[in-house]
């Protein structure tokens, strides 16, 4: 998963753009989170859940330069002329991307390896100026819209189930500055 942040980096001017776009919705999910949370004990205040939601965004947004890159890449290769060990390679690698959300994907990931692949493919039958661009711009459109805003409220979720699971840890713990008497001194 790390190859794919290396891969299809967040700029400094996508960032700004993602926090001004999506920070009021990381701190209105953070506060709702924070408010529902308020008798478990969390450690973590509001800005803390603000940023690790914030993290989120950054990671749908590498995620989803990755999802746009694959797409244009098959398409521009569907496009082609391909010679019959290609095409069904090709057709093997739209089958696995288009089978990519259906039960038991996660046996049958759309990884590196098959990355690697339709990247040979693509230096192999395309031209340099048909060649689709890793580094290129996040696109901000409302597919994306959907699919960040979806990470958030997922994120928020996780937190939330994380938060109530460690309850009971929390639940023992001991502060020594409540406890004045305590402190040895």
């Amino acid at each position: 998963m790390s190859s794919i942040y290396l891969n299809f980096p967040i700029t400094s001017e996508e960032y700004k753009n993602l926090e001004k776009k999506f920070g009021q919705l990381c701190y209105y999910a953070a506060w709702q989170l924070t408010r529902k949370n308020s008798n478990n004990n969390h450690q973590c205040d509001l800005d803390d859940f603000q940023q690790e939601l914030m993290l989120a965004v950054l990671r749908a947004g590498s995620y989803y330069k990755r999802q746009v890159y694959i797409d244009t890449s098959l398409s521009s290769l569907s496009d082609k002329k391909l010679d019959k060990v290609a095409d069904v390679i090709l057709n093997e690698l739209f089958d696995l991307w288009k089978n990519r959300t259906r039960h038991g994907a996660n046996r049958q990931k759309f990884g590196d390896y098959q990355e690697k692949i339709l990247d040979n493919l693509c230096k192999g039958y395309l031209q340099p100026s048909d060649m689709p661009d890793k580094s290129r711009s996040l696109i901000f459109d409302t597919k994306f819209f959907t699919y960040c805003k979806q990470i958030v409220w997922n994120a928020q979720r996780n937190l939330g189930k994380k938060i109530t699971r460690e309850k009971p840890i929390r639940s023992g713990q001991v502060s020594l500055s409540d406890h004045d008497y305590l402190v040895y001194g």
